[in-house]
């Protein structure tokens, strides 16, 4: 059997496994409903945007080109020379499988923007999320990353709080918040931990995914247990009003110590924690903070916490498939990669599967708003997990039926164990 007949064949095979969508900011339905988007809207999206501005796009042109408004054909002229540049970009082509298989149209062009976009509004109606994401994706969940637990549609989605509130602290303002969000009276770090303890449990009885963190946005991934003392001391002058910040040495302090109890009261409530690791969205960011390896002293304290990498620290895969390989209680998500460099995703897939165990992998996570742009990415992801098994039963690796285990483990039953799915 030739290769791409394989690749096919099993990706026809991983299309029939309910998959778990292991990290998601898809808008609600009544968002969509509420207001109508274009073909060019998808553009306006983080990634695809972030693309344009590397290439060349000026604020201006963007504010024009992406926001309805203008004429849409005025619009296509703006957008067009840069779309030259981006559209093969994995970031492009997750929102054109969509536009392909969902809406009919194999290419987006000045012939086409305009039908796209009627498609898009046409399939717009009440229901369609179900349609997309359950008949068309088979998707069994989506977890959804939310600053604090509000409700969802359960037949789609689980939520996934966030802890960054309670853990990146800026001001006493920042703590007053709390206490009038949550009914709480904080005034010692003691009592700011029992919150803490107190709301992981209230989200796991909410039987959430788990709680989510993105210190790697603002530093290093290199928490250092810290004497309870010394973060006491910063945190009475933080209530003060006499502290440096979050930036500072002594905002670092602090933050170190709340993360390890951040992690210890998300292990006692049953939650994974999940972090962003990995390159940020947008332009110019900093690389720092990307790299999984400074996480280790964390991992190694916290033994019974379970660690979501989301990105897997791209593009320091490498590093983190050395935790996964390591560490018990890592697992490695592929969520957004497949889209950011499909290629990479597939290289790094065969790697890891010759290295990791095979159940600390998690294939997919869409990590964008519009369910179009999710099926898309789906496929892409199929597609990755597809080739990569095809050319390693070509090699002589391992078998098909192997492959399909691989592939239902990674894409079902390991987010369905990590995120507490039932099966």
């Amino acid at each position: 059997m030739g290769l791409e007949v394989l690749t096919q064949e099993l990706f026809e095979e991983i299309k029939k496994i309910p998959s778990i969508n292991s990290h998601s900011h898809i808008q609600p339905e009544k968002t969509r409903l509420d207001n109508p988007e274009d073909a060019l809207a998808f553009f306006n999206h983080a990634y695809p945007k972030s693309d344009l501005v590397s290439a060349g796009m000026s604020e201006e042109e963007r504010e024009k080109a992406l926001t309805p408004g203008l004429p849409l054909a005025e619009r296509w002229k703006i957008f067009a020379p840069y779309w030259r540049w981006i559209r093969l970009t994995g970031f492009s082509q997750g929102i054109l499988e969509g536009f392909r298989d969902l809406l009919g149209f194999d290419e987006l062009s000045a012939a086409t923007v305009e039908p796209i976009s009627a498609a898009i509004r046409d399939l717009c109606k009440p229901g369609f999320y179900h349609d997309v994401l359950q008949r068309k994706c088979n998707l069994k969940a989506s977890v959804v990353n939310m600053e604090d637990l509000v409700e969802v549609d359960r037949s789609l989605f689980l939520p996934l709080p966030r802890l960054n509130r309670f853990s990146m602290l800026r001001s006493a303002e920042q703590i007053e918040k709390i206490q009038g969000d949550y009914d709480v009276e904080i005034s010692t770090l003691d009592q700011h931990i029992e919150v803490i303890q107190q709301v992981c449990q209230q989200w796991g009885a909410a039987s959430v995914a788990g709680v989510k963190m993105s210190q790697s946005y603002h530093r290093r991934m290199d928490f250092t247990q810290r004497k309870k003392e010394d973060a006491g001391r910063i945190f009475d002058g933080l209530m003060r009003g006499e502290y440096a910040g979050l930036e500072s040495e002594e905002g670092i302090l602090l933050e170190d110590y709340i993360v390890f109890e951040c992690c210890r009261a998300a292990a006692a409530a049953d939650l994974t924690v999940q972090f962003h690791q990995g390159i940020k969205a947008g332009n110019f960011g900093s690389m720092e903070g990307c790299s999984p390896a400074p996480l280790a002293e964390l991992m190694s304290s916290c033994k019974d916490t379970r660690f979501d990498l989301s990105h897997s620290g791209y593009p320091y895969l490498r590093e983190g498939a050395v935790l996964g390989k390591a560490y018990t209680n890592v697992y490695l998500n592929m969520s957004w990669i497949h889209i950011i460099s499909p290629v990479g995703s597939r290289l790094d897939l065969r790697e890891w599967l010759r290295m990791v165990p095979y159940n600390k992998i998690i294939a997919f996570g869409d990590d964008v708003y519009h369910v179009e742009a999710v099926y898309g990415h789906l496929k892409m992801a199929r597609q990755n997990f597809a080739i990569a098994l095809a050319e390693m039963i070509a090699e002589g690796h391992i078998t098909e039926s192997i492959a399909l285990d691989i592939a239902r483990a990674a894409f079902f039953e390991n987010p369905a164990k990590v995120y507490g799915v039932c099966t």
